[in-house]
């Protein structure tokens, strides 16, 4: 049965998780940053390598925050504590599905016939309502701004709608580039096509289908923040998620990080 009351989210606590991740130079403030990359007390993700039409993914999966499916029942967010040497927002999020092999030079379509979401969208089914797409770069990029166009199918199966971002020059590894949705979307099931309007040059870049899930804002530098079942809305955690953090940064720099991840389960 699902935790309903506080009782019994309590009785279901997991082990604290502690996380650390080393500061490094992002894009620009106010430029989301990947942390999959970054190194510390989690092990750094490695560069996706499942070609143009990608792979969903699930747990275990290098670079990961560390968790362990319930034995029954369902796993919520009980409480996430963050403290880093900068302020921002820390963003909470589950990895869907990933791909490489995108051509960075290329100004013509790029034809995208991917793999079936896993059933970790927002109701926990494939469809992919509240997920969304971004272009994360592995290595840094160049010096070129285009507008970036990615076709997809809809939460709701209709195909040919499309999401726009305009790139940042000379991105930072790790830069996390996220896309609008169509108007009146709410997520994303599939992408089929991505074209830039111009080269972005030089780097490596990939695009992640991902669902955010809950956000601490670091206010103050060196002093921690939490959210616990109440102040977070107590998030499901699916099985076999692969939770990672984007950060929104108010400078240059990523701060170093350490915190607590904590799930309940019933």
């Amino acid at each position: 049965m699902p935790i309903t009351t506080l009782d019994g989210a309590i009785a279901g606590m997991r082990q604290p998780v502690p996380f650390h991740k080393n500061a490094v130079g992002g894009e620009a403030a106010g430029v989301m940053h990947s942390m999959w990359y970054m190194t510390g007390g989690l092990s750094p993700g490695v560069a996706p390598t499942s070609g143009i039409n990608g792979a969903a993914v699930s747990a275990p999966l290098a670079g990961q925050i560390p968790r362990t499916n319930p034995s029954s029942g369902n796993a919520y967010l009980a409480r996430l504590a963050a403290a880093g040497h900068n302020t921002g927002t820390l963003v909470l999020c589950d990895r869907l599905w990933h791909n490489s092999g995108l051509n960075v030079t290329s100004t013509t379509a790029q034809a995208i016939t991917p793999a079936a979401l896993p059933p970790r969208d927002s109701n926990g089914t494939t469809n992919g309502e509240g997920v969304y797409a971004a272009v994360e770069w592995s290595a840094a990029g160049g010096a070129g701004t285009p507008t970036v166009t990615l076709t997809y199918t809809d939460q709701d199966g209709n195909t040919g709608a499309t999401a726009t971002l305009v790139g940042n020059a000379t991105p930072a590894a790790g830069t996390f580039e996220i896309f609008s949705l169509a108007s009146g979307d709410t997520g994303m099931r599939a992408p089929t096509s991505f074209i830039q309007s111009a080269t972005r040059t030089s780097g490596t870049m990939h695009l992640i289908l991902f669902r955010m899930l809950a956000q601490v804002e670091l206010t103050s530098a060196n002093i921690g923040n939490a959210i616990d079942v109440l102040t977070s809305g107590m998030p499901r955690i699916y099985d076999d998620s692969v939770l990672f953090f984007i950060f929104f940064p108010v400078s240059t720099v990523i701060p170093n990080l350490c915190g607590q991840y904590i799930e309940t389960h019933g």
